[in-house]
């Protein structure tokens, strides 16, 4: 019984942490949604799951729905990599992203 609960703790935990980290990727668009401000999405030259290069990034606020909008924004203009974490959670051909960073 006692390994019965441990796996199944484990399995819980390692599920709470799926996705994947993109270390390098190119950022071939990015648009904010006219619909909600709190949503924007973006382009990459890394393809996902989901049947695209198309990511969804999803904030709680506008405040940090805008700082990720800048960073994205940044490695778009400057030409930099961007890094990001892949949710792989698909919203039609789109996967979502939880952070975002400027790479070098």
């Amino acid at each position: 019984m006692n390994k019965f609960v441990m796996l199944f703790l484990a399995f819980f935990s390692v599920q709470a942490f799926a996705g994947k980290d993109v270390g390098t990727s190119q950022v071939n668009y990015v648009y904010q949604l006219d619909s909600d401000s709190t949503v924007f999405e973006f382009n990459s030259n890394v393809p996902h799951g989901c049947g695209s290069s198309l990511y969804r990034v999803k904030s709680p606020n506008e405040s940090v729905a805008n700082r990720k909008f800048s960073i994205v924004l940044t490695a778009f203009t400057t030409n930099n990599n961007l890094a990001f974490h892949d949710t792989k959670t698909c919203e039609g051909n789109r996967s979502v992203v939880s952070w975002v960073r400027v790479t070098k």
